[in-house]
Formats: structure tokens, C-alpha cells, sequence
């Protein structure tokens, strides 16, 4: 499992670092600022990619120190659970300062819905409910920060470019 859990770290910072340069090139306006729901987006993107490298990382550095799996898996959860719900928070009153016509619908139904399917699973693992209790949903939960890392990064790339009032182009 903990493989699994590094090929998601090497992806999510990879995912990060990639897309942030590709992002950076390419949603900047004529004076190198940037539209804030594009701003939003890239901030999104590149939070859930570092935080799920994070997260990816956590249970190797915390099992060193010699906590057993029973408590490991449980408290990891815990602590992504937290880290969802706060984070689902957060963007939600962020995007209360965003044009409407900013956010795609299905987009932000998608992303929600998968943050609280992540956080379903992680609150099964705490409670050793209806899932195996151990890394398993863990995984899950990275994995699902990884995506979501993807799907900002798709969104904010292919989000239609404006120009800029009195740019030529």
C-alpha cells in the first residue's frame, strides 16, 4: 500500500509543479494579471496537488515512529476528513466572490460530489463500518485529492481564454 501511496505523491507534486508552469503561460492576461476566477482555479489546483502529496507522504513519516496500523489508518483518516471538510468550506466561500458565469455547473457538482464521497469513506474507515478498516480507504481519499487536482488543472486549461479590453488580440 505504501507503493501505492508514493506513485500518488509522485503524481499529485508532479501534477502540481507541470501544471502550474503550462497555467502560468497560458491564463495570464496582456498586463500579467490574472482573472480571479482563474486565480481561484489555479489556487484550487495547486492546493489538492501539494496537499495530496501531503497526505500521500503522512502515514510512512508517522508509522516511523512506530504507531501501530489499528491507530495509524483511523487517525489518517481523521485528519484527511478534517482536511476535506475544511477545505470544501473554504472553496465554497471563495467561490461566493466569483462571477456566477465563472463556474461550470457540472464541474463544481462533480468536485463536490467526490469530496463528499472521500469524506463518506474516510468517516467508514474511523468507524470501521461497512469498509475494511486500514489504508484501503486512505488511499481513497489521496486519490480523490490527486484527481481533483487533475480536473482543476482541466478546467482551468481549457476555461475560455478572454482577451483583455484594449488588447489587440
Amino acid at each position: 500500500m505504501e507503493d501505492r501511496l508514493f506513485v500518488l505523491a509522485e503524481v499529485a507534486v508532479g501534477l502540481a509543479g507541470f501544471s502550474s508552469v503550462v497555467v502560468a503561460f497560458r491564463r495570464r492576461g496582456s498586463d500579467g494579471s490574472w482573472k480571479p476566477e482563474d486565480a481561484f482555479r489555479f489556487r484550487l489546483m495547486l492546493e489538492s496537488g501539494l496537499f495530496a502529496g501531503f497526505f500521500a507522504l503522512l502515514p510512512s513519516s508517522i508509522a516511523g515512529l512506530g504507531v501501530s496500523d489499528a491507530r495509524l489508518w483511523p487517525a489518517l483518516s481523521l485528519v484527511l476528513f478534517l482536511y476535506l471538510a475544511a477545505d470544501l468550506t473554504h472553496s465554497w466561500i471563495r467561490t461566493r466572490g466569483l462571477p456566477p458565469a465563472a463556474l461550470h455547473r457540472v464541474f463544481v457538482s462533480l468536485t463536490v460530489a467526490g469530496s463528499f464521497m472521500a469524506m463518506v469513506v474516510q468517516v467508514l474507515n474511523i468507524a470501521d463500518w461497512l469498509v475494511a478498516r486500514g489504508p484501503g480507504p486512505y488511499v481513497f481519499g489521496v486519490t480523490w485529492l490527486t484527481t481533483y487536482s487533475g480536473l482543476t488543472f482541466y478546467r482551468l486549461a481549457t476555461a475560455p481564454v478572454t482577451v483583455s479590453e484594449g488588447s489587440d488580440s
